[in-house]
């Protein structure tokens, strides 16, 4: 089965043939609890290699739940929130996944630990339900630029992938990548101070107005890319909310902007894995 996988450090976004996921990010340690209750749909306790916690919305019962922030993906607990996530994936026993990592950190040694850590066979029980399944294969993508697959357009695109911990902006001319005009900013939605999006907008255009221009066409994704259209107008009147979408069964269905990095992986997931593909693209 092919995955998309959108790991974020606020919410974990996925796209498979079953359809889309998505459920908090947050993983803490296990306690006994004499009082049980149901906290959402995404209540999860787990055991991996001797490891036992709670994890999506169950990890409020943790003391110390919560996500390890920065911009590198190549550790445990984005591993267990991986298997976490294949598990809700439907039955399969084989999975071929893409992920995603920061701008920054997209880097051979990167790619490298973070495949080194996934490929292979693993066991994770969920719920007291133990399911062994093996991962195949795994890219990882560029956080951001990735999303540019799930609605490919011609000519000059800025992208702007507002995180809960990062902020990537994707540069790309004629579906290439531009890697002088890609970056990824130290900040995201749960690490600044302030909640106005004005602000918010402001910063983002102090770093990228270094390198783009004022009437550049920017795309904007995430979960907060609605409501920052209007203030990022004042610095980019070009700016829209991109219009991701993904194909299954040849049906093209729109998604929500926050889904957008785990449609572009599900899309690059197909060019690279589905045998009836001809052509590679570059993640």
């Amino acid at each position: 089965m092919i995955v998309g996988f959108d790991w974020g450090n606020n919410e974990t976004k996925i796209v498979c043939p079953i359809g889309l996921i998505k459920f908090p990010s947050q993983i803490g340690e296990y306690s006994e609890r004499n009082l049980e209750s149901k906290h959402g749909d995404y209540d999860m306790s787990f055991e991996h290699k001797g490891r036992k916690g709670f994890a999506g919305t169950l990890a409020l019962e943790s003391d110390f739940g919560g996500s390890i922030m920065g911009e590198s993906k190549s550790h445990q607990d984005a591993l267990i929130r991986l298997l976490l996530g294949l598990f809700h994936c439907g039955n399969s026993t084989s999975y071929q996944v893409v992920v995603g990592q920061p701008i920054s950190m997209h880097t051979p040694a990167e790619k490298k630990a973070i495949k080194d850590m996934i490929i292979g066979k693993h066991t994770i029980t969920v719920n007291d339900f133990t399911r062994t399944f093996t991962i195949t294969d795994c890219e990882i993508a560029a956080e951001g630029g990735a999303s540019f697959w799930s609605a490919p357009v011609s000519g000059t695109v800025r992208i702007i992938d507002v995180g809960s911990a990062t902020i990537n902006c994707a540069s790309l001319i004629n579906k290439k990548y531009l890697n002088k005009d890609s970056f990824t900013l130290p900040f995201g939605m749960e690490t600044i101070q302030t909640n106005d999006l004005n602000d918010l907008a402001r910063g983002i255009y102090s770093n990228t107005s270094k390198r783009w221009k004022k009437e550049d066409a920017v795309l904007l994704i995430g979960g907060v890319a609605k409501s920052l259209v209007e203030p990022m107008r004042a610095y980019y009147p070009n700016v829209e909310v991109m219009k991701s979408t993904v194909k299954e069964n040849g049906t093209i269905n729109e998604v929500e902007p926050i889904f957008a990095n785990a449609a572009g992986f599900y899309a690059i997931g197909r060019g690279l894995y589905d045998i009836n593909k001809k052509q590679k693209r570059s993640v």
